[in-house]
């Protein structure tokens, strides 16, 4: 009797965690959605954050003493971005797309000092136009592949192990160590899209350029970033 009683005070706590934060995760979903193009369905990734918050509720230990919001947000930002995994959206063209982008960016920089789209176009052996639609595409597959945010969470989706800490703060490093290595507009592109949140237009407004323009310089520092992050990955280490 004090078994069925102990298991049904806990199902109890776990139903009102649950029913406590659901409009969080659904926020959560939904801020995540706004970095997603319009084909991804808005309500896979809700369905995705309400079984990351189950899962956080079902696991949570308030004997640890860390607040469950902090807990359930790790949880709930980890299954959306599992769910656009599944969705496969960063397919190989457009992984090799950005390796090839990044490198030829870099390349240019690196031997006459400038990259425009009109010099990285002509490197690549096609037009300015279909140069800008890769990027524009580029920024389409990137969700999830690359979130600046919440690379942290999505390496923190089981446990947190120091096996799993250590990746996180290698994942973060690198890309601390890429960022500076970004021209200005690069960095102030990706500061306004990751960490405040605002969205093209808005960009756009604080650029004085188009909302495509915008999506296309986006796709440029993406490209860029993922270049930088890998080739400090394959460098060899100082002895």
């Amino acid at each position: 009797m004090k078994a069925y009683a102990a298991q049904k005070s806990i199902s109890a706590e776990r139903d009102r965690l649950i029913s406590e934060h659901v409009d969080i995760a659904r926020r959560i979903s939904m801020r995540m959605a706004r970095r997603c193009p319009d084909w991804i369905a808005r309500e896979d990734l809700v369905s995705a954050a309400m079984l990351g918050l189950i899962e956080a509720a079902e696991r949570y230990d308030a004997s640890r003493n860390e607040p469950f919001l902090s807990f359930a947000e790790k949880r709930i930002r980890g299954a959306v971005l599992d769910e656009l995994r599944r969705g496969d959206i960063m397919p190989r063209r457009a992984r090799q797309m950005a390796r090839k982008i990044g490198a030829t960016i870099q390349e240019l920089e690196r031997t006459t000092g400038s990259a425009t789209d009109e010099a990285v176009a002509a490197k690549l052996g096609v037009s300015v136009e279909e140069y800008k639609n890769d990027l524009e595409q580029l920024v389409h597959v990137t969700v999830g592949a690359l979130e600046l945010g919440d690379e942290s969470s999505a390496l923190a989706t089981e446990t947190h192990s120091p096996e799993t800490e250590a990746a996180r703060l290698e994942a973060m490093r690198r890309v601390r160590t890429a960022l500076p290595k970004l021209d200005q507009r690069d960095l102030l592109v990706l500061g306004l899209y990751y960490n405040e949140e605002l969205t093209y237009s808005e960009i756009a407004q604080v650029l004085s350029v188009t909302t495509s323009r915008v999506c296309q310089l986006h796709g440029r520092a993406i490209a860029r970033l993922r270049t930088e992050i890998e080739s400090a990955t394959a460098a060899p280490v100082a002895a």
